[in-house]
This record gives C-alpha cells, structure tokens and sequence, in this order.
C-alpha cells in the first residue's frame, strides 16, 4: 500500500482530523462499520475517549494522529466484502512532514525489515492490522510504520510489513498526494490490498513530534472545516475486479480547535532591488518568510492573504512592455486536471496540463521553500498573466501567474496573483489570497521568493537613495491580526553614475527643450514643433508655461473644436477603440505627438494625436493631445492631456499653461523622457512679419518634491532663439481714412470713423499713431468716467466708461473681432484708449493718448504681429462726444499726421486729409 503527500510544502501522511474526532456510523457508505481519526494525546484514544484525550490546539504538534477503521462482518466475523482501495482525505491545513525523520527505501523495509529501517531513524508510528483467518477469528497484527524514501512522483511514502496468520508477508504502502486543483488539502490511498486475506480493521497511529519534533501539525484554520474523509473501494464479487464504489464518508462527531490566541505568526519580508542606481531599468525580488521551529509544540500560524506593497517609486517599466506577451488563464492551467482528479479509482493519478505560456509572458522566477520537502525542490517560473480590467486599484489590470512544479515529488504549485496599483503613484501592491479567495493554501512554507527578471526591466528603481521601504499585511490563518512586516533598501548611484538623490526635492532637473517653426520664412505657413525632453534619474516632467515669439500664430478658420463631450469619452475608452476610431472629428485634428516613456535605452514610444478645442481653464482656445495607450499586452486606455491656450490681448502671442502632463497613468509609473507635439496642419501654423530676435521662452515644471501635487513642483527656465528671413521682402501699403460726421461747428461734437486696410501678403503693422489737428482736441467735460485698470482686467468697466467701437477683420479667423472702446486709466496724464476685441480670441489694442502740435495723438505703441485686412473704430459724437471742434472744421481742410510702421520696419507716413460734411451753396460737400 502506498500513500503521497505535499503542496507548496505540506505532505499528507496520516489519516487524521485538525482537532478533531469522528464516531462509528452503521450506515456510514460500503461495508465500513467504523471511521475514526482524531488528533490524540495519548495512543489509544477513540471517539468514545474523553474530550481532554483530543489534541485541539489550533496550528499545534500532537502527540498523535489516529486513523480506525472497521468493515461490516457476517454471522461467522467474515468482511461483507473485501477491500481493494482505501483513501483518505486530510481538512485542509493538517500537515505531515516527512523531513522530520530518516528515510528508508522500499528495498531495506522488504529485505532487512524494521531492524533497517529503525536504524535510520525512520519510525513514525504503529499499526494495527485485523486480518480474518478461514474459522473467522480476527487477531490484531501490530507492527511499526516507517517514512520510506518515496517513488518517482510522490511527495511521501509510508510503509510497513506484517505477517498475517503467520505464514502471508506483506508490504503495505501509503501513498501520499495533494489535491493541488482546489484547496491543497493533503490525502493518502492504500491501493490494490490483497484479497486472499480478508480485512476486518486498521487501525494506525503516528507518532505526531516524531523526529525533530514536527513530524505532524494540525491546521491554522480556526473556524474552517476539520473533516476527514474516507473513501473504500470494494472487489467486485462477480469477476474479482474493483468495484469502485467512491461514495466518501465522513466522520460524525467534531471536537473544535482551541487555543488561537497562543500561536505565533511572525513574518517576514525581504527585498532586492536588483540595482545599485536609481531611476533605472530593474527586476528585483521579493521574499516572504516565516520561522519553522520544528522544536516548538505550536508551529507559526499558516499565511492566508498576503499583501506586498513595492516601495514608492519602484513601478512598472514601460519600456519593458514591447516585448512582453500576456498569458491566457486557460494557458496557465490552474485548477484543470488531466486523468481522474480523486487519484484514487485511476493508479496513474492526476496532473495538470503542461504550462502553454508563450516564451514572452515569462518575467521571472520563483523558488518556494517548505520544511516538508528538501531544500530547493519547488522551483518555478512566474508569467504576465492576461489584463482583465482597466481599472488599476481592482488587481485584474496586471496579474502574475505563479508556477512552482517538483516532478519528483508530484507537486504543481499554481497561483494568480494580483497586482493593484495606485493610479495616482504608481505604488504596487502584490496580493495572493486565492485558491477561490478563501485563502491561500493552508501549508506551511519557510520562504517564497520572487525574483523578476532584470533583463526584461520589468520594473524601474525606485528615483531616491532611500531607504526604499516595502511594506506588507500578512494575514494568518487564525483569524488573529495581520503581521505588518517591512524590508528596506538603499541606492547608491543615479544613471550615469552621479551621485544618487537623498531626497525627491533634490534630484536634478535640466530638461532639453526646443519650440520653433519648421520654416523661419516671414508670413509663411509652416509646422510648429515642440520638443521637451527628460534624461533618467531627473525629476518627471509635469507641465509648461511657454510663451510663444511674437507673429507665431494660427489660423483658425475653418477648424472646428473636437466636442467637450468627444474629450470626456476619449478619456474613458480603450485605447485599442481610440487607435481604430478616434473620439474627436478628423477636422479638428492639427498635429501629432509621440511620447517615449520607460527607463533605459529602449523607452516604449506612443503615438497620439492633437486636436483645437474650446475654452479651458479660462483660456478661450485648448490644445487636446489624445493618445492611446496600448503597449505589448497592455491596454491601459487612452491619455488625454489638455492643454489652455492663452493668448497675450496685447500682442497675440500664445502661452501655452498646464500642470496636467501624467507620470503615472493606468496604474504605470511613466518615466517620460521625451513629448514631441508636431502642428502640422496645412495652412494652420503661420509665422509673423518681424525677423527681431525672439525666443520660445518660459519653464518647464518638475515633479519636485512631490509629483501628485503642484505646489511642490519645481521650475527650470528655458528659451529656444528664434528669427524670422526675409522680412524686409514683404511690402508695407496700408490705408488709413479718417471721417467725421455730424455738426461740424466750432464747440461742437463730431463723430470721428477711422478705417484701416492693409494688403493680403504685406507686413503685418507693428506700430500705429493718429495725430489730430489742433482744430480737434479732447473734451475734458465728457471725461465723466475713466475705467481703472483693475476694473478692465476684471472685465467690470462701468459702461460709462465706454467711448467708442471697434472692429477688426482677420483672415486668421471665421468671424470678426469687435467690442468697447474704453477710456483706461493710465500712467500717463490722459486716460489711454482701449479697444477690447471680442471673438474667438480676445484682443486690446492698448492707445496711448498726448498732445502734439496743439492737437491730440493717440499712439498704438505695440500692434499684435497678426494679418488684419481691414480695422474700423468710431467715436461717437454728439453731446457727449469725445472730440470738440476748437473752430469751424469746414471752413478750411483738416488734415491729420498718421504715421504706421510694418513689423518689418518698413514705415507708411501719411498726412491724409480728414473728409468733413460740410454746406456749400445749398449743396453738401466734404473736404
């Protein structure tokens, strides 16, 4: 007869209850008139013992473990049948280990008997066998039971030999196994029993601190199930052959653990990271431990759930994933088994099918470490498994599969892990609590370790010196408070072998930055590139405030906004949905970015798109960069990082302004090193008129001291030169007419109507002055109310305050800008004049006013470097018209100084006559 054992370390070798004892049953399945196992403190306890006879304590090592069982007989003490097979079923938790003692082989039992096998220390317990002689008298046959050094396949064997009426010698093995496709617990069968001797009862007890003192412990579990199970198989009487009548039977009285406040549970855990530098590519390990104290009466409480949390800063890697592959479940295997899962009715047993991984989901190794088994027997390899979620806090957006095999021994080891991670941090947590969530399997082991593979770079390094800490919550069987132990490391070097950071405000950041115009040709359209870039070890890149050269604008006519509500669903879609069809409308698209993210030399590169959208943060215009974000296995969603675009009112020129660039998204800490943004619309992105010597100039935001929030971000100034060519090619040819309309008389108010032209392809103007005769001048009577410039730049001018329209045609845009004219306060001893610009971007044209030659002069000292065809503002007249005449405009012609200058530097100076209604012999003419 021959008996198997193991899983993750725990071997099965006797039948016995957790704490726990089992009465006889009549009815109790085939021919068996009595079933009892029991943890024992003394050899000869039964169910009819007194309860302080039982061994209850809860992860403790008894004295004894007991199994008894009786067949039903005849009139004349003959069986009812004779028994082929018998198997027992072990609660889970209860283990046997056959390392605590010596071994002997099959070949020393059966040759030089119990005196060889007792030699090496090998004794376990005794046995009593009941056999039934031809008058039908049953004699107990003792004999001792020995740990045999088990064959090919099975994790323990046990053995023993007796002479049944003195003349039948027979070797008896139990074979040990583990029911490894649900819960682990462990089992043993007596197979293939001879039936020319009848049997009428076994009865068998192990001696439970055999050996080194742990050659059984009863389960942790305090409130779990303590049934043993007992499983006979009968010869058929018709032709001799198995009958095969698996019908188990359980036992009838439970006695219930005690003591779970006494038994020790102290954890451990270890961490490598597998690198001396920070911020780098990296694999690592971690090793979780618990004490095995063979010499103490209650063993540690077994791990039910254990939580790993790698430390800050230590995260996936992007660039590993390009050559990652994920595993399926049914690849994986667990829980599916190939021949008959009770491994009773079928002698081969059972085994779970090959692991059917790719080669490309495997990212590391595990070696399991169990005192039940030698040193080194549970090796294993652990895979990607496959994403089920997008969600990273729930655990199924990365999985790791674990496989720890010992064909030797008969034991397969497999377990899904889940891996959750903060989607604000990118912290990782491991949990293992399966099989079916109930827990992990209820067996002991002294140490598991997880090494991922360092070539693959699946992690990065944590960004500081340390100490790097990992934490965890290590959950007992006992149902008693977690162990929170932790293990911690130091870094000594940052890439490139600088010094390493001590803390997270003092890493470096000097980040390359470039923005400029694909072609620097004056008013040409052309691309506008940005590139930002972010070496390993240095702070995350988190956010620009730019600030474009003047004349770098746009044109927005004809491009629609992608839809707020196109954004929203952009953000919460699958990349893969969003690579195939995008949520924003092609028409809006005006560029492309890409992003390298990831440690080390082969960052994983991401392409996305841009698209105009509408006002944002304040800005009336947005720049929305939407990338999908599929890497290998992986689809963690789509990015979407929206950028305000603000303009300056004063000289249109776009500042882009946003804190909102990720480092960690899906749960994955990015590491991004470079973001290019290419606009390259036709016909979007124009340059200005002026060729000065300009820059693209601002910061570039860092991570700083924390990156999960912007007020300890870091700054670092940057400015790419730029200048513009051929500038001083581009013609300057504006008009400018002046009109009054209404009373015309000395005291009077007219209403002055100044109309701009300027030519399509000529250079934009840069500087603007109107000086009025002296017959015109600025009526301080109708100065009744002044905007404040605090008041202007709140919008809340008082509508008094208003003196005029305005309005400007561009070709840049679909529609007009117009509004107000105001009277602003101003450092000088006249209000300023203010046309403020209203559209789809928001412009002031900032006039200064004075007195020249005894007249009055407005001077628009900084005209946006923008195309304008045609510009119109009217002062209104009347009795509270701004402008008085100083004398009868019609009675000689009154001319005024204009005088433009082109962004170019080109000068248009004029001296236009102002065109008057005036009488002449009943007719009305101007002059």
């Amino acid at each position: 007869m021959r008996m198997r054992a193991g899983t993750l370390g725990t071997i099965a070798a006797v039948a016995l209850a957790l704490g726990m004892a089992t009465a006889p049953t009549a009815e109790a399945g085939f021919g068996v008139s009595k079933w009892e196992a029991g943890t024992c403190t003394v050899s000869v306890c039964s169910y009819s013992s007194p309860e302080a006879e039982f061994y209850t304590q809860v992860a403790g090592r008894p004295d004894y473990g007991i199994t008894d069982f009786s067949f039903n007989t005849d009139a004349l003490g003959f069986p009812e049948g004779a028994v082929h097979d018998v198997r027992v079923d072990l609660p889970p938790g209860l283990s046997v280990n056959p390392q605590a003692t010596g071994q002997c082989t099959e070949g020393e039992l059966e040759g030089a008997g119990a005196v060889a096998c007792t030699a090496k220390g090998a004794k376990v317990g005794m046995v009593e066998v009941t056999p039934v002689n031809p008058l039908g008298v049953g004699v107990p046959v003792a004999a001792p039971v020995f740990n045999i050094v088990p064959r090919q396949g099975e994790p323990a064997e046990f053995g023993f030999r007796v002479t049944l009426l003195g003349v039948v010698d027979i070797s008896i093995y139990l074979e040990g196994s583990v029911n490894w496709e649900s819960d682990y617990h462990e089992g043993f069968t007596i197979r293939a029993i001879p039936n020319t001797v009848p049997l009428a009862r076994n009865r068998l007890a192990f001696e439970g601190t055999a050996g080194d003192g742990s050659f059984i412990t009863v389960g942790s579990d305090c409130d779990g199930s303590t049934t043993t199970g007992l499983t006979v198989d009968s010869y058929d009487p018709a032709d001799g052959r198995p009958h095969y009548d698996t019908t188990p039977i359980e036992p009838v009285k439970v006695i219930r653990p005690t003591g779970c406040d006494k038994v020790p549970f102290d954890p451990g855990i270890g961490i490598d990271p597998g690198t001396a530098q920070t911020d780098s590519p990296t694999g690592g390990s971690v090793d979780a431990t618990v004490p095995f104290e063979p010499a103490k009466r209650i063993g540690q409480a077994n791990v039910k759930r254990a939580e790993v949390s790698l430390p800050r800063g230590m995260g996936l890697n992007p660039s590993a994933a390009p050559n990652l592959q994920a595993c399926a479940d049914a690849q994986f295997g667990k829980g599916i088994a190939i021949g008959d899962q009770s491994r009773f009715t079928d002698p081969a047993g059972v085994h779970p099918p090959p692991i059917a991984c790719p080669k490309g989901s495997a990212v590391g190794t595990v070696v399991i470490e169990t005192p039940v088994l030698p040193k080194g027997s549970l090796p294993g390899a652990v895979y990607l498994g496959q994403q089920h979620s997008r969600d990273p806090t729930s655990g199924k957006e990365y999985r790791i599969f674990v496989d720890a095999e010992s064909a030797r021994f008969g034991v397969f080891v497999r377990l899904i892990g889940e891996v959750k991670a903060d989607p604000a941090t990118g912290q990782l947590t491991a949990v293992f609590d399966e099989p079916s969530r109930g827990g992990l399997p209820q067996v002991p082991f002294s140490s598991f370790k997880l090494s991922f593979d360092g070539a693959r770079g699946t992690l990065t390094s944590p960004p500081t010196c340390g100490p790097n800490t990992a934490t965890s919550r290590m959950f007992p069987w006992t149902g008693n408070p977690p162990a929170t132990p932790s293990g911690s490391f130091t870094l000594t070097t940052a890439p490139g072998g600088r010094p390493c950071a001590k803390t997270m405000a003092s890493r470096p950041f000097a980040p390359g930055f470039s923005a400029a115009p694909g072609d620097r040709g004056a008013r040409t359209y052309t691309n506008f590139a940005t590139h930002l870039s972010r070496p390993d070890g240095q702070q995350e890149l988190k956010g620009v405030d730019l600030t474009l050269p003047e004349g770098a604008t746009a044109k927005l006519a004809g491009v629609p906004y992608c839809p707020p509500d196109a954004i929203k669903a952009a953000a919460g879609r699958a990349g893969t949905a969003e690579r195939k069809d995008s949520s924003c409308p092609d028409k809006s698209r005006i560029g492309v970015a890409s992003v390298e993210a990831g440690t080390g030399k082969t960052p994983l590169k991401i392409g996305g798109k841009a698209y105009l959208a509408g006002p944002y943060q304040g800005a009336r215009l947005s720049l929305v960069v939407v990338t999908p974000a599929v890497a290998g296995p992986f689809d963690l969603g789509t990015v979407v990082v929206r950028v305000p675009l603000f303009l300056d009112p004063e000289t249109a020129q776009i500042h882009p302004v946003t804190d909102a660039v990720p480092d960690v998204f899906g749960g994955a800490k990015l590491d991004v090193g470079s973001i290019f943004v290419n606009v390259d619309r036709r016909e979007f992105a124009l340059t200005g008129t002026n060729c000065r010597k300009q820059a693209t100039a601002g910061a570039l935001k860092g991570g700083g001291a924390d990156p999960t929030n912007p007020g300890a971000f870091s700054s670092f100034k940057v400015s790419d030169p730029f200048q513009g060519t051929g500038c001083r090619k581009l013609k300057f040819r504006p008009r400018l007419r002046l009109r009054l309309f209404g009373a015309t008389r000395r005291a009077q108010h007219p209403r002055l109507r100044a109309v701009l032209r300027a030519r399509g392809g000529d250079a934009n103007i840069r500087r603007a002055s109107v000086a009025l005769p002296h017959a015109l001048f600025l009526d301080q009577a109708s100065l009744s109310t002044i905007c404040t410039r605090v008041q202007f730049a709140a919008g809340e001018c008082p509508k008094k305050s208003v003196y005029g329209h305005a309005k400007a045609v561009t070709p840049l845009l679909g529609k007009p800008l117009e509004g107000p004219v105001y009277l602003r306060s101003s450092n000088n001893p006249l209000p300023d004049l203010v046309a403020h610009l209203e559209g789809q971007v928001d412009i002031d044209l900032v006039g200064r006013i004075d007195s020249f030659r005894g007249g009055i002069r407005t001077t628009f000292g900084r005209v946006p470097d923008v195309p304008v065809s045609r510009f119109a503002m009217t002062l209104p007249g009347g009795k509270h018209g701004l402008l008085v005449a100083s004398r009868n405009l019609c009675a000689r012609p009154v001319k005024a100084i204009v005088q433009l200058k082109g962004q170019n530097g080109k000068k248009a100076n004029r001296r236009p006559r102002l065109r008057v209604p005036c009488k002449r012999r009943g007719g009305r003419h101007r002059h």
